[in-house]
C-alpha cells in the first residue's frame, strides 16, 4: 500500500485547492445555506481533479521511467525502481478514473468534461507535449486553468478575467523556476530542453517575471477597489501577494530547491504566513 501512496504524490495534491479560488473570491454573493452546498461540491471537485492528477502522475512516471531511473531523486519512485509492475499501474489508474468520474459526475456535467480535458492533457504531455521548448512549461499552466475553469463552473458564476491571467502568471513563473531547478541537477531527459532552461537562468527572465506578477496583482487590485468591487482592505493582500512571491524568488533563487515546489510551500513559514494573511485580507474585504 506504501508504493501506491508514494506514486500517488500526496504533497502534489495541494495544486488542486485552485479550484477554491472561484469560491474564494466571491463568497460575498453566497447566503449560509447556498454556502453549504457549494463547499460541498467544491470538495467533491477537488476529489476529482485529485483523481486526475494521480491518473497523469503514473502515466507520466510509465512514460518518463528509463529517464527517472537516472536521475538522484526519481529514481526511488515506485514505477522507475520497478515496485509496481504494469497490471498493477493499470488497476490502480482505472480505480482512480472510476472514482474521478464518479466525483465529477456528482457535482455537474461539465466537471465530468473537464476531468477528461485534464486526463487527455496529461496523456498528450507525458506523451510529445514536455519534449518541446516552452510547449511544456505553458501545458503545465493549462493545468492549472483548468482547475480554475472546473472551480468556476461549479459555482455557476463568472469570475474575473484577472484571476485566469494571475493564474497563467504565477503558474508560469513557479513552472520556469522547477524547469531551471532541474536543469541544473543534470541532463536526464531532452538536451535541447535543457540547454535552453541552463540558458534563461543566467538572463533576468524569471526576475523579470516575478515583477510582471507583482504588478499585474498590483493592477488587479487597485481596478477591483476603485471599480467598488472590494473594499480598501483588500489592497493589503498586494503586500501579502508580494510578500509570498518575493521570498518564494529568494528561496529558489540559486539552488536546485524550485524542483519540488510543494515542498517549500509546506515547509517556508514566511511563504505559509503570507498566505494566510492573504487569504484573511480577501474575506475581510468581502465581509465588510
Amino acid at each position: 500500500m506504501k508504493k501506491f501512496v508514494i506514486s500517488a504524490r500526496p504533497k502534489q495534491i495541494l495544486k488542486n485547492f485552485v479550484i477554491f479560488i472561484p469560491l474564494i473570491f466571491t463568497l460575498d454573493q453566497w447566503g449560509i445555506n447556498e454556502l453549504s452546498s457549494i463547499l460541498a461540491n467544491s470538495f467533491l471537485c477537488f476529489l476529482a481533479f485529485s483523481s486526475a492528477s494521480i491518473i497523469g502522475y503514473q502515466a507520466n512516471d510509465l512514460i518518463d521511467k528509463k529517464f527517472d531511473q537516472k536521475h538522484p531523486s526519481k529514481k526511488l519512485r515506485p514505477i522507475a525502481n520497478n515496485e509496481i509492475s504494469n497490471i498493477e499501474i493499470f488497476i490502480f489508474i482505472t480505480i482512480f478514473l472510476i472514482l474521478g468520474i464518479i466525483f465529477s459526475l456528482v457535482v455537474n456535467f461539465y466537471i465530468l468534461i473537464l476531468f477528461f480535458c485534464y486526463i487527455t492533457l496529461s496523456f498528450l504531455y507525458s506523451y510529445q507535449l514536455k519534449n518541446f521548448i516552452i510547449v511544456d512549461s505553458i501545458s503545465i499552466t493549462i493545468f492549472y486553468i483548468i482547475r480554475m475553469i472546473a472551480g468556476a463552473y461549479l459555482i455557476t458564476l463568472s469570475i474575473s478575467i484577472w484571476l485566469y491571467i494571475l493564474t497563467f502568471l504565477s503558474t508560469l513563473f513557479i513552472i520556469l523556476i522547477k524547469r531551471i531547478s532541474e536543469s541544473k541537477l543534470g541532463d536526464f531527459r531532452n538536451n535541447n530542453i535543457v540547454s535552453f532552461y541552463v540558458e534563461i537562468s543566467n538572463s533576468k527572465v524569471v526576475t523579470l517575471l516575478l515583477l510582471i506578477n507583482i504588478f499585474s496583482y498590483s493592477i488587479y487590485s487597485i481596478s477591483e477597489i476603485l471599480s467598488s468591487e472590494r473594499n480598501i482592505i483588500f489592497g493589503l493582500t498586494i503586500i501579502f501577494f508580494s510578500m509570498g512571491i518575493i521570498r518564494y524568488f529568494a528561496v529558489t533563487k540559486n539552488s536546485t530547491l524550485g524542483e519540488t515546489p510543494e515542498s517549500i510551500i509546506l515547509s517556508d513559514k514566511i511563504i505559509q504566513i503570507s498566505v494566510f494573511l492573504y487569504v484573511i485580507s480577501v474575506f475581510i474585504s468581502e465581509i465588510f
